[in-house]
């Protein structure tokens, strides 16, 4: 065997080592806690253990690593077995054929660094009957695993399980005869050992797998899809709960003429409660569509001062007492942004501001210019944020006002993150809160 090939099988194994580290990673990170990818993790680690143990055996030149390689070779096709038969027949995932897949890979793998004490276990594993051993006795689960696949793939309907079953397939296969190619020089056959590169190709031909059907691997992709799901339900409900909300309040306005004639305060009373839900109701009908589609945004460059200015001229046409500072800077560049909804993201800060400071309160508008972003501060002289709610302000339906319905801020929050931008709030000292949206200039 050439110097060349040598070198590069010695790194080969260093690189697969390295890419199922990560995929351990991942497992432990990513994937719900089930056997199926409890198995998986441990094939990882004996795909680790084989690779980087060659690896330093190359490197170190020290036999040790080379009977803890034996290990992880040698606990492979019980693992692959045992993963397969759970992936394809759940239902006999513990049944005797794995319990002897995993004795006779035990036996083997043990049996290696049992060596480095036993000079007879020594010489046993040194020998061509230790490989040969292998190949009887894990031979036949190697095979079954193969022969499960193809009539898995062959029974499917489904064609998202085929695909997954046909990446597996396709790996088991590769690295079934590239594993061959390393014990077949150890019986005396010349030939060149492709283990190494054949673990790589399994390593990248799962990742592939993975990657392409990750919401199927993905516990993050699988909360997403989810997620989606209930939105898509949600507006479905708020679409069939806004029709008979509509009868309710055409009924109770035909109900309000037939009081005409009656004097009880209660019944009226009763009728007021009624409009007011109904309205409260509709008003959340109408910002739920916020929380359950994507907001529709029309970008054009637009001047964050320009916006700013018509926005205080609209709440000066309704004098809310609230006394109202810019302090604007100068020569700020265009922003591709939608104005009415920046707009409605400013009216609603003003409005808070004027609710937590009353009459008597004043309010800073500032626009600052950064290298990449444009920085708008609202900052009051209210009372400041109650500390234990500052961490919730944004979330939809939280408030801290006897009236409000906790989707202003939410909404707002929404509308900036969707323009790529941010907002925060904090608490000034001594007294008020600072709203900060920072928005990125193209």
């Amino acid at each position: 065997m050439s110097s060349f090939w040598v070198l590069f099988d010695t790194y080969m194994a260093l690189a697969v080592a390295l890419i199922n580290l990560v995929f351990a990673t991942f497992i432990l990170v990513r994937t719900p806690n089930t056997l199926i990818y409890r198995i998986y993790f441990f094939i990882c680690i004996a795909y680790i253990v084989w690779n980087f143990s060659d690896f330093m055996t190359a490197a170190a030149g020290k036999t040790a690593w080379f009977y803890l390689s034996l290990v992880g070779s040698g606990m492979l096709p019980a693992l692959m077995f045992h993963w397969i038969v759970t992936m394809v027949l759940p239902e006999k995932r513990n049944s005797i054929w794995t319990f002897f897949a995993y004795l006779f890979s035990a036996v083997l793998s043990l049996s290696a660094p049992l060596g480095l004490f036993l000079p007879g276990v020594k010489a046993f594993v040194d020998s061509p009957l230790w490989n040969i051993l292998y190949l009887v006795l894990l031979g036949p689960f190697i095979l079954g695993g193969i022969t499960l696949l193809l009539l898995a793939v062959r029974k499917t309907s489904d064609q998202g399980e085929r695909s997954r079953l046909r990446y597996l397939l396709a790996a088991v296969i590769i690295g079934v005869f590239t594993g061959l190619s390393d014990l077949v020089p150890l019986l005396g056959i010349p030939t060149l050992p492709l283990g190494h590169t054949g673990s790589l190709a399994v390593s990248t031909i799962l990742a592939m797998g993975v990657w392409k059907h990750r919401e199927a691997y993905d516990v993050l992709a699988q909360m997403r899809a989810r997620l989606e799901s209930m939105a898509e339900m949600a507006a479905a409900i708020a679409h069939e709960i806004r029709n008979p909300l509509a009868s309710i309040k055409g009924a109770s306005t035909l109900l309000s003429g037939e009081l005409e004639g009656i004097r009880d305060p209660r019944a009226w009373e009763h009728l007021t409660i009624i409009r007011e839900e109904i309205d409260r109701l509709q008003g959340i009908l109408e910002t739920f569509q916020y929380f359950t589609k994507p907001i529709p945004i029309e970008k054009e460059p637009v001047s964050i001062n320009r916006i700013l200015e018509k926005t205080v001229k609209l709440v000066e046409l309704n004098p809310v007492g609230l006394k109202i500072t810019l302090d604007f800077s100068e020569h700020l560049p265009m922003v591709q942004a939608d104005a009415s909804l920046l707009k409605q993201v400013f009216l609603n800060l003003v409005k808070n501001a004027w609710e937590a400071c009353g009459n008597d309160g004043r309010l800073l508008i500032r626009t600052e210019l950064f290298p990449s972003a444009i920085r708008i501060l609202f900052r009051d002289n209210g009372p400041g944020i109650p500390p234990e709610s500052l961490r919730r302000i944004f979330q939809p339906f939280f408030t801290t006002k006897a009236k409000g319905m906790g989707v202003g801020l939410a909404i707002s929050e929404k509308i900036v993150r969707a323009h790529g931008g941010r907002i925060e709030a904090r608490n000034l000292d001594p007294r008020g809160a600072e709203f900060s949206i920072l928005l990125p200039v193209a």
